[in-house]
């Protein structure tokens, strides 16, 4: 049985299971949506479970950089800027590797190559203004879980993820509704 973790350990983990849940919350979001809006389910994304990597990623970041932002009225500039950036190098990543898009925004308002456009920049301006009262929330939640069920939970859910993530790496989730090619 493996002793104490350090304050490292248990900053590196309270990252990871924030990462993680904002990945799961926003696989939530993008199967719910589209469940209203197809009126069927679809498992969103490049990996087969119930996560979204690019939405752990722009959680966690929102979290970390709004929790040190002392002007509450640039949290949506920063979200829209810093979701926006990570949203289009997310799509330029996975064309290039799998020559496959995952969304699309071609013909909306504001669209830049079909990766990012004007009502993605405003859901991300959102999410900043709801992190930069929900961070510090979140943050102190995981940090006050018991210690062995933080490491355990940590330990548990990163294990399935990277499995996932193995796995998809060669076998990505596509398909109708999920992915289209892109062209020659």
């Amino acid at each position: 049985m493996a002793g104490p973790v350090s304050r490292r350990e248990a900053a590196l983990e309270k990252w990871l299971l924030v990462f993680l849940l904002f990945s799961g919350a926003g696989w939530v979001w993008e199967v719910a949506l589209t469940a209203l809006t197809q009126g069927r389910w679809v498992n969103r994304g490049m990996l087969r479970g119930p996560w979204l990597p690019v939405y752990g990623v722009g959680g966690a970041a929102l979290c970390a950089l709004l929790v040190r932002l002392r002007r509450r009225w640039a949290a949506p500039l920063v979200g829209a800027l810093a979701g926006g950036l990570l949203e289009y190098g997310t799509a330029l990543a996975l064309e290039l590797r799998f020559r496959q898009r995952w969304w699309d925004y071609t013909g909306w308002a504001g669209s830049i190559q079909g990766r990012v456009c004007l009502a993605s920049l405003a859901g991300f301006a959102l999410a900043g203004w709801m992190l930069m009262r929900l961070a510090p929330r979140v943050l102190e939640r995981v940090e006050r879980m018991p210690p062995g069920l933080r490491t355990a939970l940590c330990r548990g859910v990163c294990l399935a993820f990277a499995l996932d993530w193995s796995f998809s790496l060669l076998r990505p989730n596509m398909g109708a509704g999920i992915t289209c090619p892109l062209g020659p």
